[in-house]
């Protein structure tokens, strides 16, 4: 026989609790946050200095303009004078000098709050008046990243193309795509449209799958390329010897990691887990380093996406626009609808990675982050957020703007990589 028992007490009246410590979502290192220093625009007689580093911070003088000239020396190249008649009148060589302009625009962000009232009450305990802090250092933090990437990619940063610079887009100068040819890299022109007609078709060429993914012959041969073709200019690394970082799409690593195994790197390759400590944290998220490439893995990394046909093959100029490329970069947070992450995952897609050498990236921010308030309704409610003002470029140093021949970037190349296997890596080639 049974017993009465308990009302469940009612819905209202159900006591709950909230852990109001609440956790923060995960962000991944940033090398372009390790590797930075500072090059200051000389004034006067100073000389120019350009660091051993991939990232400079330009500094100049706000104001005296909204942008800036950077300059270059070239290295001499004539002719020498010979014999004990020769006359070196009128046989000097006169010194060459390139520049390229870096500009910077406003950047901002902010939250909204509601500094006293009952709703002001409900949050309180979980200090998300607080979070605003944090959360926005996160947020340009991750945005930085992307304007970096950018800049890697497409020459600058997003908001240089807005006002009051209107910047035109464009692509790199340097791509190195995998399953082809030195001869049969795409050749620049400072015609947008035919450079992205140039770069698409060279990237359809290569076909798809393991072999337009990355492998050991194709770092050997980006080596090669990077040092004796582009001429970028290397790092000096902590023991003496020099190379370059190349980051690599996350998915590209683990196929280069099974390449590594399945194949034979020999002596070559060595793994970051024998790396001394002043190293990875050097270089966050480093893997390893074969010949004198250190590899990265980039959880961030950009996806192009190709669009168009070709009318005109031939490379030469058509003035008409044949093929699309487009380029996405995952953005700040993870916001639940998938908007923060556009990239393109499926098959035709390429995933981008970056050889970087010395200078690769230029910033210029003559004003730094500060809060800025807007309040209203007795400050009832207010915003609250970070501005500064910034630009982010890749040099590309010219004697004169849109000069095909003078034109000269020799601090980055863009990789553009197929999508690898991802599943049954053993019964499939190993890329070599």
């Amino acid at each position: 026989m049974s017993i009465n028992h308990p009302g469940v007490l009612d819905a209202e009246l159900q006591i709950e609790t909230y852990l109001t410590d609440m956790r923060r979502e995960y962000l991944p290192n940033d090398i372009f946050d390790s590797l930075s220093s500072y090059y200051t625009n000389p004034t006067a007689d100073e000389p120019v200095s350009m660091p051993n580093s991939i990232y400079l911070k330009l500094k100049a003088e706000v104001d005296k303009g909204r942008t800036c000239k950077v300059s270059m020396v070239k290295d001499l190249s004539g002719a020498p004078t010979l014999g004990a008649n020769g006359d070196q009148r009128l046989n000097e060589e006169d010194i060459t000098t390139k520049w390229f302009r870096q500009e910077y625009t406003d950047l901002s962000h902010a939250t909204t709050n509601q500094q006293y009232g009952i709703y002001a009450r409900d949050k309180a305990p979980y200090k998300v008046f607080e979070y605003r802090v944090e959360g926005l250092a996160r947020y340009f933090k991750q945005y930085f990243g992307k304007m970096r990437r950018q800049a890697l990619l497409e020459i600058q940063s997003e908001n240089l193309e807005d006002a009051p610079h209107f910047n035109a887009a464009g692509l790199s100068p340097n791509w190195f795509v995998p399953n082809r040819t030195f001869a049969q890299q795409a050749d620049y022109t400072e015609n947008v449209a035919d450079w992205v007609d140039r770069v698409a078709a060279t990237m359809n060429a290569a076909g798809v799958g393991i072999k337009a993914a990355v492998s050991l012959n194709y770092l050997i041969k980006l080596e090669e390329w990077a040092r004796d073709e582009a001429l970028i200019a290397p790092i000096i690394f902590e023991n003496g010897s020099d190379g370059y970082v190349v980051t690599l799409p996350s998915p590209q690593i683990s196929w280069l990691l099974h390449v590594v195994q399945a194949g034979n790197a020999g002596t070559t390759w060595t793994s970051a887990t024998s790396m001394p400590k002043e190293v990875l944290d050097k270089y966050p998220n480093m893997v390893g380093q074969f010949r004198g490439l250190r590899i990265l893995n980039d959880q961030r990394y950009p996806t192009i996406t190709l669009g168009g046909s070709a009318s005109n093959v031939t490379y030469t100029s058509d003035s008409g626009v044949d093929y699309t490329i487009t380029c996405q970069y995952p953005g700040m947070g993870n916001a639940d609808d998938g908007s923060s992450d556009p990239r393109d995952k499926t098959a035709n897609a390429r995933q981008v990675g970056f050889l970087i050498g010395q200078a690769a990236l230029v910033e210029w921010m003559p004003e730094g982050f500060h809060w800025e308030w807007e309040y209203e309704q007795y400050d009832k409610y207010f915003g609250s957020g970070i501005f500064c003002s910034v630009g982010i470029k890749q040099p590309i140093f010219n004697v004169t703007d849109h000069d095909d021949s003078t034109a000269q970037q020799y601090s980055s190349i863009v990789l553009p990589f197929s999508h690898p296997p991802e599943t049954n890596y053993y019964s499939s080639s190993t890329g070599e």
